[in-house]
């Protein structure tokens, strides 16, 4: 493996610690947030070689603070994958958002991106993940639209090489995603994130995750204000009755 991959994975997988040192920062300070997440990432090949594969996404999301619980809803989508190293995504979220300190609110979210994974020989899926998506929300009789570009920089390592990607195994997962408002240019937020996965069988995963997010207005510092922790479960399915492992991940 090249010295400047090894550097990358190592420096990433340290994310992984952040989750300890964000729980001390949070229990000394009242205005950072907690949010939970539930998912759900079904996949699907839609084409023979997995040249087309179909994606969804359900998830549940509480955040007391803020007084909000959001349910989210994907139809299918799809990636497109012209090359092994290579995943061209287009899909939409739906949202709806139970506000109990104001109105309830929709979104719809559609989004396309691109998708790009380093080769290397140590198994690892080491990747970068950049995707425009348009927030179209609906409150009160009125409607707002907030363009933004993600871009993620990102790992996945199997914990034992020699059983890698195997059943009854785990893998760790660490990335870097910063958000740029289209329309105003600046950078809203962004966040890093670090977990824990454990493949059951060949149709199942689970993921632990938490994501320290930083976040501040146009022009200001970005202060560290939220938690989200994420129980994230992936589910490949067959297509006429052979299967092929198949497991992206999208989130929110």
């Amino acid at each position: 493996m090249p010295k400047q991959l090894r550097w990358l994975a190592l420096g990433l997988l340290a994310v992984v610690t952040m989750p300890a040192f964000a729980a001390a920062q949070a229990a000394a300070d009242d205005d950072i947030r907690n949010e939970y997440r539930v998912t759900l990432v079904t996949t699907r090949p839609a084409a023979d070689r997995e040249k087309l594969i179909l994606f969804q996404y359900l998830g549940v999301v509480e955040n007391s603070d803020k007084q909000l619980t959001s349910f989210y809803y994907s139809p299918p989508g799809l990636i497109m994958k012209p090359t092994k190293s290579i995943e061209i995504w287009l899909g939409m979220f739906g949202i709806y958002t139970n506000n109990k300190a104001a109105n309830n609110s929709w979104e719809l979210r559609p989004l396309t991106g691109v998708k790009f994974y380093v080769p290397n020989n140590k198994r690892m899926n080491i990747y970068n993940f950049t995707r425009f998506e348009y927030r179209s929300i609906h409150q009160d009789h009125e409607s707002n639209g907030i363009p933004r570009l993600r871009n993620r920089i990102g790992l996945e390592a199997p914990l034992s090489q020699a059983r890698a990607w195997t059943p009854k195994t785990w893998y760790a997962l660490a990335d870097v995603e910063p958000f740029w408002r289209a329309d105003d240019g600046y950078m809203e937020r962004w966040r890093i994130r670090g977990g824990i996965g454990y493949i059951l069988n060949r149709y199942w995963r689970a993921e632990a995750i938490y994501h320290a997010e930083f976040s501040g207005g146009d022009g200001e510092p970005k202060k560290y204000t939220d938690n989200i922790f994420r129980l994230n479960i992936k589910l490949s399915l067959p297509r006429r009755g052979q299967h092929v492992s198949i497991h992206p991940d999208v989130d929110e």
